[in-house]
């Protein structure tokens, strides 16, 4: 079964003055409206990617990062923004180049306000930085949510986890070497969703297994202009010993 993870941030996400992390959130509303309950679970939710960034940029430069989602009540409004920037997704996309979300409201559209919004505090500390890693951290805060208590949690991507064990059921061993190789180009090409399964399991490996600190480290080496697979072999000793680190944690997993 898969259980929500509770993460270690949540008594520091108390402490925060929220007025402060608000002011740096600026929701576009459009043909559309959202209730305070709404709003303020965005900001809070949004407070924790910053905090989670800081942390493994080892900042604390993230609080003040501008974030500003455009979020779209009728679909013809957002279709007009989508075609302007040839964006693809139905439900929400990133424009780097103004530093903007734009967020179609339907359904629970709080998630991928989350995952479009990461793209904001992400750029800021690593402009270049692989798809895989960026792609991945807006998975996975796509998941956060409060429990009834007001815990901060992690709900697992259950389809996506369960294609990564079916590819090690079917003994994919060059899945991950293959993966990393893949040009950011073509990352949203052919097997696109196969590259976000990928992307989201190596950060929520990396959460789950309570491994930030071999994540902090393959950051700093990517950016220093190593390629994904050495970066890996110089944090674990060699890619085989992560890669059966992983395989290890995705054939236990339940």
């Amino acid at each position: 079964m898969n259980k929500p993870l509770l993460l270690i941030f949540s008594i520091f996400v108390n402490l925060i003055s929220f007025s402060l992390y608000a002011q740096y959130v600026e929701i576009n509303l459009v043909n559309c409206k959202i209730s305070d309950n709404e709003q303020k679970k965005i900001e809070k939710l949004i407070a924790y990617e910053r905090m989670f960034c800081n942390e493994i940029f080892e900042t604390s430069n993230n609080i003040t990062v501008p974030v500003k989602i455009n979020l779209y009540g009728k679909s013809k409004d957002y279709r007009i923004e989508k075609n302007k920037y040839n964006a693809p997704s139905s439900t929400g996309f990133y424009i780097p180049a103004i530093n903007q979300a734009f967020i179609m409201k339907s359904g629970d559209f709080i998630p991928v306000a989350l995952h479009e919004a990461s793209h904001s505090i992400f750029q800021f500390n690593y402009q270049k930085a692989p798809k895989w890693l960026n792609e991945g951290l807006a998975e996975f805060f796509e998941t956060l949510d409060f429990d009834s208590e007001g815990n901060l949690y992690s709900y697992p991507q259950s389809n996506r986890i369960k294609s990564i064990k079916a590819g090690l059921d079917f003994k994919d061993t060059d899945r991950l070497k293959t993966f990393f190789r893949i040009y950011d180009g073509t990352f949203y090409g052919h097997g696109i969703d196969d590259n976000y399964n990928t992307a989201y399991s190596m950060i929520y490996y990396f959460v789950k297994n309570k491994s930030t600190t071999a994540l902090k480290n393959i950051i700093k080496l990517t950016a220093k202009g190593y390629d994904t697979e050495k970066a890996i072999e110089l944090t674990y000793g060699s890619f085989n010993a992560f890669e059966a680190s992983y395989k290890q944690f995705y054939n236990l997993h339940r």
